[in-house]
């Protein structure tokens, strides 16, 4: 049986900022990392500080280079930034929606557009055609291939696994899948590093995600009643919401718990 943590370039390792991708990328590293392998980050500007602070942990004490992405409007639709130069303060995810709403009203079409469960256009634009544009103008492969931390115990995730329909030159590889690693596994490993992820298993690293189960984010909220300001913002300037299902974020934090415990929807690729 072949090693799933002997990447073959050409290839990028999406590194998300979690535990698990964190993990996927060390256990690559203990492979030897090929030269035409790279580690990529693509930033939204909604990820925790603790996110950022762990990537930079991981490329120090590993001495790995992390190539950190954000997306623009302009060509060539993305730059590339670095830990000290990243948005923080939702910069880009924000002026995709301001994009998107006037697209929207330029085609007479009332309100705001703000990406929702069925059009995740957050996690398209920001994440997967940044990294797509940048390692064919960039790095100048043709065809890759793109390791994902998905876990063996994530089988809802599986699905986005082998040849993509929407980029038929890429091709997603799940070594941690393959390896058969849960997230206890992750979480060991991690209990016995000098440094780790300073955020709960249930906070995540966009901080308010609308994938996020309701109880999730009253949770968050409670203990950080900040991080819904954008969020807030966001539905206030669009008059839109991000969710249907749910109460607009203003009234999250007046719910008093009443949602029951479940899953998150379907992961997207701003996770690990």
């Amino acid at each position: 049986m072949s090693n799933p943590f002997q990447i073959d370039g050409p290839a990028v390792i999406s590194f998300s900022g979690g535990r698990t991708s964190a993990y996927m990328l060390r256990r690559i590293l203990d492979e030897g990392l090929r030269p035409d392998v790279h580690v990529v980050f693509t930033n939204t500007g909604k990820e925790r500080p603790e996110t950022l602070d762990f990537i930079q942990d991981c490329s120090n004490a590993w001495d790995v280079p992390v190539r950190w992405l954000e997306w623009r409007e302009a060509d060539p639709g993305y730059a590339e930034v670095s830990y000290a130069t990243a948005a923080r303060n939702g910069e880009p995810f924000e002026q995709l929606i301001t994009l998107k709403s006037l697209r929207r009203a330029e085609r007479g079409k009332a309100g705001g557009l703000l990406p929702n469960p069925v059009m995740r256009y957050c996690t398209q634009d920001l994440k997967i055609e940044v990294k797509k544009r940048f390692v064919r103008d960039v790095l100048g492969f043709s065809d890759w291939t793109n390791a994902l931390g998905i876990r063996y115990d994530e089988p809802r995730r599986w699905r986005i696994l082998g040849q993509d329909e929407r980029n038929p030159n890429e091709f997603k590889v799940g070594p941690l899948k393959e390896a058969r690693i849960d997230e206890p596994a992750v979480m060991a490993f991690w209990a016995k590093q000098h440094f780790d992820l300073q955020l709960g298993q249930y906070e995540g690293n966009c901080d308010l995600c609308f994938l996020k189960h309701p109880r999730k984010r009253e949770r968050i909220l409670r203990d950080r009643p900040d991080l819904g300001e954008w969020w807030i913002e966001q539905e206030r300037r669009t008059g839109t919401y991000f969710r249907m299902d749910t109460p607009a974020y203003a009234d999250l934090t007046n719910q008093g718990m009443l949602f029951e415990d479940g899953p998150d929807l379907i992961d997207c690729a701003c996770t690990d």
